[in-house]
């Protein structure tokens, strides 16, 4: 088991995710009423019916819509994209033909709805994985990794433009504030350009032990098994063939 310290536990988390749920929502609100202009990148996730990490890889091939970037706080690698609601309304309506206004409103209801469904087991999931992490160390302020699932599980990583920031439960209440959040495994995370590259090498030593146990245990299985082949051909070989009583 590998293991790491936390800043906050996963309840904490939570809590402060509950709260940005809401900001995002005021956030759409207040776009649509015409009384802001652009929104947040998770905002925007929520508007178009998709998660953050599935805008964040359209944005990286060019492929979303229309965003700014915009410096947050006194730090340049807190600088945080942003989409105009105009143009990010249009790029949504260019995605699906309809046939009917009726059925435009129908389509969208029942979307919304599978999103609302999908959103709600994703987030009881992700805080589950957290807590079994946090659980599985035997100690909330630490972090645990064991076994190759602890490496696929998604985790909060907090993002910059383009760069992580560091994981939801260690960086900084400022990173976590004025960065965007988006879930990944801990190997997806690694092939992220990092900000911080101490942080991104004592994660990827993790990574490497939790593959390297992995492996050796791998081995070790295999290694029993044939022993216990072997053990079992030889009282074949000197004993006649061995039947069911």
């Amino acid at each position: 088991m590998k293991t790491l310290e936390v800043s906050r536990d996963a309840d904490a988390l939570s809590a402060l995710l509950d709260q940005r749920e809401a900001k995002h929502i005021q956030e759409l609100a207040e776009a649509q009423a015409g009384v802001r202009a652009v929104v947040s990148r998770e905002a925007a996730a929520r508007f178009l019916g998709m998660s953050t990490k599935t805008l964040y890889r359209i944005i990286q091939k060019g492929e979303g819509p229309p965003f700014v970037k915009r410096s947050v706080g006194s730090r340049s690698q807190n600088e945080r994209v942003y989409f105009p609601y105009p143009q990010l309304n249009a790029w949504k309506e260019a995605q699906t033909q309809y046939s009917s206004p009726d059925q435009r409103q129908k389509l969208r209801e029942e979307a919304e709805r599978a999103r609302l469904r999908a959103e709600l087991a994703n987030l009881e999931a992700q805080a589950a994985a957290l807590r079994r992490a946090l659980r599985e160390s035997g100690d909330l302020r630490i972090m645990a990794f064991e076994g190759l699932t602890s490496l696929t599980e998604p985790h909060p990583w907090v993002m910059g433009p383009s760069r992580v920031l560091g994981h939801a439960l260690i960086v900084s209440d400022q990173d976590l504030e004025e960065g965007d959040l988006i879930w990944l495994s801990l190997e997806e995370a690694l092939a992220e350009d990092w900000a911080d590259l101490a942080a991104h090498g004592q994660l990827t030593e993790i990574y490497a032990a939790v593959l390297e146990e992995a492996a050796q245990l791998a081995t070790n299985n295999h290694k029993r098994k044939r022993l216990a082949l072997i053990a079992e051909q030889a009282k074949t070989d000197t004993r006649g063939p061995i039947r069911d009583l």
